[in-house]
């Protein structure tokens, strides 16, 4: 009995996604920072509003607007409004990732399929929202579609996460 609990663990540990869902305080081992971009931009991000550690980013979040729809992303798929995306310079791309409001605690997953203008760095912006990410974090409430936010990475995958 006490084997199968063990076998059980070890395969919920072994899927990042399962193991993030079932026990949100098992870390992503592998590094999901995209060390190149920050290094080209390290000298225009706003280090007062911007907080960088391992697979981990503090800083506010944004939302596409929705004249974008259709518009080709980084990774050549359209973007669609109502998938679970987002657009981000710190990340790679294809990471999957939790972004929490600072606000009101809300959390969403999405992937990163793109990449932000470079400007948005200087900021303090750290991601750009699908709408239907950024309406389950509860940011169209906000004048200024703008939201203090953490982000962690959770593991890497081409398909969009399913939030519930």
């Amino acid at each position: 009995m006490k084997s199968t609990y063990i076998i059980l663990i070890v395969l919920l540990l072994s899927s990042n996604i399962l193991a993030q869902d079932y026990y949100p305080a098992v870390k992503l081992v592998e590094n999901r920072i995209d060390s190149g971009l920050l290094k080209k931009y390290r000298k225009i991000i706003d280090s007062h509003r911007i907080k960088v550690e391992f697979n981990k980013v503090r800083g506010i979040a944004s939302f596409y607007s929705a004249n974008l729809n259709g518009t080709l992303t980084s990774t050549g798929e359209r973007y669609k409004n109502k998938k679970y995306t987002a657009a981000s310079n710190l990340f790679l791309l294809n990471t999957i990732v939790r972004v929490t409001s600072l606000k009101n605690g809300k959390s969403v997953l999405v992937r990163i399929n793109d990449r932000m203008h470079p400007s948005m760095l200087r900021k303090g912006r750290v991601i750009d929202l699908s709408g239907a990410a950024a309406k389950d974090l509860a940011m169209s409430n906000h004048l200024d579609g703008l939201v203090k936010v953490i982000i962690e990475a959770v593991d890497h995958s081409r398909s969009n996460p399913i939030n519930n």
